[in-house]
């Protein structure tokens, strides 16, 4: 499954850095993109495993709360 989240937080490459790590770090994630210029990440997990709340909860957890 693909979940696309804005984070409207992210503003440079240390924190496409921080929240990368913090949703790849999660069980069942696979892939995770993020960029400063859209403002946005793109995560692909196994839903099995994991789900659009807990990775929420992640990229909050390191100051960059989804929108």
């Amino acid at each position: 499954m693909q979940a696309t989240l804005k984070v409207p937080r992210i503003h440079c490459s240390g924190c496409v850095n921080t929240v990368t790590n913090a949703v790849r770090k999660l069980p069942g994630v696979q892939t995770v993109e993020a960029s400063d210029v859209s403002k946005q990440i793109t995560v692909e997990f196994d839903p099995a495993k994991v789900d659009e709340t807990k990775i929420r909860s992640a990229l909050a957890a390191v100051g960059y709360p989804a929108a």
